[in-house]
């Protein structure tokens, strides 16, 4: 890969987030794509979900969870039953998240489940792309009616809302 997307430390970032200082925070399940067509798609979809729990973490305050960001280091995705522990864990963290945000600008199978799943448990499901914000409320409208007022666009954020990991390394390295 040649595109840099975190600053120097950006591990330790992301570890220190969940440090006891931090337990007072919303915790965000962060939705983004994990499956590619490409072995190298795939990793920069790992990438790009650890790239958004930096940026959600260090910008928007929240303690930032993404399966998908470690999992595949642990569990084949390619393998049912791997991939059965993957869902369920996914599932679990969800569970025990205040807003889930849903990163990127385009809609994966799995992503559709989660937040079907977010909205069945009446768990605010934040968007930062104006089409795919579109595309939630009709989803939400559809399959849990009741849940639409929870499907949110948080525009402050919008970077969020982009798939291109050097905007993170952008965002990242201002100093506030």
């Amino acid at each position: 890969m040649n595109q840099k997307i975190y600053s120097e430390g950006w591990e330790r970032k992301l570890l220190e987030q969940f440090t006891a200082k931090n337990r007072d925070r919303k915790k965000a399940y962060i939705c983004s794509p994990l499956r590619a067509e490409t072995a190298k798609d795939l990793l920069m979809n790992i990438e790009r979900a650890r790239a958004y729990m930096l940026y959600a973490y260090e910008k928007m305050g929240v303690v930032a969870r993404a399966p998908h960001a470690y999992l595949p280091m642990l569990l084949d995705d390619g393998i049912p039953a791997e991939r059965a522990i993957a869902l369920q864990f996914g599932q679990r963290l969800l569970e025990n998240s205040d807003v889930l945000l849903v990163c990127g600008n385009m809609l994966s199978h799995g992503m559709r489940s989660e937040i079907n799943y977010a909205l069945s448990l009446g768990i605010p499901v934040i968007a930062f792309n104006q089409d795919l914000y579109i595309d939630l409320k009709q989803m939400a409208d559809k399959e849990h009616p009741a849940m639409s007022k929870k499907v949110i666009l948080q525009q402050e954020h919008f970077t969020m809302g982009f798939t291109n990991p050097v905007v993170f390394v952008n965002a990242m390295e201002e100093k506030p």
